[in-house]
């Protein structure tokens, strides 16, 4: 269950000592302990500071300083821990820091009573109430029971990880926490529950059309080859690669897939893949969209096409279908309407409405667990104006996806640089007239109308189908198509691979499309460009679930 011979242990076993893994209970005189890095005055008010508007009144410390040695370090003997049953209870200290923590975990068992001088300091000078709302980073709170104390500082020690009790759970209905024997708080739990009336707000929703967005008519292209580059060099489209060598992505030797590849080792790969045991043919891996112009038009298909994006990019590495989990990141402007500061705030909040809508959709038509998210709400700001006067600036409404899975065989893994002369291109999936919020009208100053849209009974087969031919290995290259649309991603396929490329439009799938300009910046979501060797065209073109 937890261990195999190579000393590797399961990062979420279903079960841990005979019992469900996934329950967490308390029991009134279990002992709270601080485990991982100490405190500090970083992260002071970091949740709040995340949600107000940035100015210049806004406090520098509320960023947290990240030590990641403590963080790999307490991962280690968490798991240690957790494998001999010594956990009864474990959340991190993320916003809030143990406010959140200690606060939240003591409705288990009904009361806590922490003792705030024994929290360890990165430094001398803290007040109590910052000891208690601190955010530093790479700390846990655990609930261990008396008995198993002994045995878990050990384990602690062993891994050179400090863990102290800082308090015991009681069942007295009451948060209690004091400071060299004086009381700060004495607070009824109650509070965590009753204390704050649920918000509401008022939504309302106004369809594309009815704020003004139409459907461009452009004139059709007369110099492709300028068109194209043109694209290229567009800031959403262009290459990246001076910002990805800055970010050290060979810790520990374990990548598979990198987050450039090709023969140059200089364009961006659909996803990156981890080997995180070495003596393992299974992999991970980690993808993320983020397609905010989406939202002009609708903010339901942004989020839909942005879990789309993010699902296509793993399956395009070779990542199995049906393990996907995913993690999303709102990052909305205010959606508290006010006349003069905020006029549009109802249609704002309407937006995060048909947002969180298409996020239960998507997920569950592709049955992705959430396994975390977290929201950055209120990204507003104000500019200021030639004459000393501000202007308020809001971020689009915006849904960031990550997603993450299992690769069977990272011996199958697939890349998206095209391999060798001879290969047949394959392009699966629709091409549709969907040009709203792409690349291309923007590049004309449009919005358009025609969002892409995702169908997940459609998509679903293809991607599980593809599946199966990495599985058979007959696939030499895959790329997703995404941003820019499919002129720019056969482009980025022919570069990848340094060889030239042939295509003739007239064969590509379309829906409603009668111009090469459209086949070839269209954003449909559901597509892949695929190479194959020919001798295995026939077996291709036939695999089925």
């Amino acid at each position: 269950m937890a261990a195999t011979k190579a000393g590797y242990r399961h990062p979420l076993p279903a079960m841990v000592k005979d019992e469900p893994s996934e329950q967490k209970d308390i029991s009134p005189g279990d002992l709270v302990i601080m485990c991982g890095g100490r405190v500090g005055k970083d992260g002071i008010h970091g949740v709040t500071a995340a949600s107000e508007t940035f100015s210049e009144h806004t406090p520098a410390g509320h960023v947290q300083i990240g030590d990641p040695y403590t963080q790999k370090k307490m991962h280690d003997f968490l798991l240690e821990v957790r494998d001999e049953g010594l956990i009864a209870f474990i959340t991190d200290n993320g916003g809030g820091g143990l406010s959140s923590s200690v606060g939240e975990s003591a409705m288990f068992s009904n009361g806590c009573d922490i003792q705030l001088e024994k929290v360890p300091l990165k430094y001398e000078g803290l007040d109590q109430w910052e000891i208690w709302i601190s955010e530093s980073q790479e700390r846990m709170t655990v609930a261990v029971r008396p008995e198993d104390l002994k045995r878990f500082l050990e384990l602690s020690k062993k891994h050179a990880v400090e863990s102290t009790v800082i308090g015991t759970f009681t069942d007295t209905g009451k948060l209690h926490i004091s400071y060299n024997n004086k009381t700060c708080a004495y607070i009824d739990l109650d509070l965590l529950s009753s204390g704050f009336p649920q918000w509401e707000f008022d939504a309302h929703w106004q369809p594309p059309d009815k704020r003004g967005l139409f459907e461009p008519v452009l004139r059709k292209p007369v110099d492709y080859e300028t068109l194209l580059k043109d694209i290229l060099a567009r800031p959403n489209i262009c290459s990246k690669e001076w910002i990805t060598r800055q970010y050290d992505h060979e810790v520990q030797g374990t990548s598979v897939i990198k987050p450039l590849v090709g023969t140059g080792r200089d364009v961006n790969s659909d996803a990156v893949v981890l080997r995180p045991v070495l003596d393992s043919n299974k992999g991970l891996a980690f993808s993320q969209s983020l397609l905010p112009t989406y939202s002009l038009i609708d903010a339901y298909h942004m989020t839909s096409s942005t879990i789309d994006e993010a699902v296509r990019r793993l399956i395009a590495v070779g990542a199995n279908f049906e393990y996907i989990g995913g993690v999303d990141n709102f990052c909305w402007p205010n959606i508290q309407y006010d006349p003069e500061n905020n006029p549009d705030g109802k249609f704002k909040a309407a937006q995060l409405v048909r947002s969180c809508r298409a996020l239960r959709d998507i997920c569950l038509a592709y049955e992705i667990p959430l396994l975390s998210g977290k929201d950055s709400m209120y990204v507003d700001g104000y500019l200021p104006g030639r004459y000393g006067e501000t202007h308020k600036v809001s971020a689009l409404e915006t849904l960031q996806f990550s997603a993450t899975s299992v690769i069977d065989d990272i011996n199958r893994c697939i890349t998206m640089d095209s391999k060798m002369p001879g290969d047949l291109i394959y392009v699966l999936g629709t091409t549709g007239n969907e040009l709203g919020g792409s690349e291309y009208y923007e590049h004309f100053g449009y919005t358009g109308l025609n969002v892409p849209r995702v169908k997940p009974d459609q998509f679903a087969p293809v991607y599980k189908a593809f599946g199966h031919a990495v599985g058979r290995e007959i696939v030499a290259s895959a790329h997703g198509v995404y941003r820019g649309g499919l002129g720019v991603h056969l482009a980025l396929t022919a570069m990848g691979g340094n060889l030239g490329m042939e295509v003739d439009l007239a064969n590509v799938p379309v829906d409603n499309i009668d111009r090469n300009d459209k086949i070839l910046f269209s954003e449909s979501a559901g597509r892949f460009i695929v190479t194959i060797d020919p001798q295995h065209k026939e077996l291709f073109e036939n695999i089925s679930l």
